[in-house]
């Protein structure tokens, strides 16, 4: 499967991990190839970038030990924000871009006059060629800084959207299907396409979040909500140079689609 035409509407998630490296240092080279990528694909296209990496980003500047509170990630989401943003706009200023900031938080999402209010902006944005970058309200809702990094907030957001697809840039590949060879040794598979989640897709993105293969679990609950709306959600790297650019080719990447 691949990007095409008919994504018209597209919703891309970026995830901490590909943003920042351990130490909170922010990979200008990665998100300058993103903002590159979107930039082309904006053309032709309605697109909002959803954005993980203030926590990360607020390591440098408060001094805080490894194991953190809410209310520490909190802080540092507060700090970190001003950082995550400057790296966009910086970043998407060599295309002459304009981006705007919309920081939402799940209940928002599930509120109809919330919602609609977030959508209009959005849409305003859009006409005046300027991409939204959001990210969850981190001082005010922890529901992303517990379980999820931004996924589930993405895929709410393309279903009010009615987006065509939503893409997840990772520090991985995709889903893997695990395996002990002949050897013993254990082994992985990407799978390439998924049309159904099941119990066994259930169990591998289990097992794939306890690997550390980019917490798969909260992956797999957002395309369960892009599935049922009948729209796609693809699964890659976005570590790599031109990460969106490759999916309109072959790339190594897990598509959820019906199709």
């Amino acid at each position: 499967m691949k990007l095409n035409k008919g994504h018209s509407k597209i919703v891309v998630k970026v995830g901490s991990a590909v943003l920042t490296d351990s130490n909170g240092n922010i990979r200008k080279k990665i998100i300058q190839q993103i903002a590159d990528d979107i930039a082309i694909v904006n053309k032709n296209k309605q697109l909002i970038l959803v954005s993980s990496g203030a926590i990360s980003m607020g390591r440098k500047y408060l001094d805080l030990n490894k194991k953190i509170s809410i209310s520490e990630s909190q802080a540092l989401a507060a700090v970190g924000q001003i950082e995550l943003m400057n790296a966009w706009k910086s970043a998407f200023k060599k295309h002459n871009i304009n981006i705007a900031q919309i920081l939402l938080t799940p209940k928002e999402l599930q509120t109809r006059k919330d919602a609609n209010n977030a959508l209009k902006t959005i849409h305003t944005l859009h006409s005046h060629n300027t991409i939204p970058i959001v990210n969850e309200n981190d001082t005010t809702a922890t529901d992303e800084i517990q379980f999820g990094d931004n996924d589930l907030l993405a895929a709410k957001l393309a279903k009010l959207f009615k987006a065509d697809l939503l893409i997840l840039l990772s520090i991985v590949d995709g889903l893997f299907e695990s395996f002990a060879g002949n050897n013993h040794v254990d082994k992985s598979i990407l799978i390439k396409k998924i049309t159904v989640i099941n119990s066994k897709i259930n169990q591998m993105a289990g097992e794939a979040s306890k690997l550390g293969k980019g917490g798969m679990i909260s992956k797999i609950e957002a395309a369960k909500i892009i599935l049922k709306m009948g729209s796609e959600l693809v699964i890659t790297r976005g570590d790599i140079k031109h990460p969106i650019s490759k999916l309109k080719h072959q790339s190594r990447s897990t598509w959820f689609s019906k199709k």
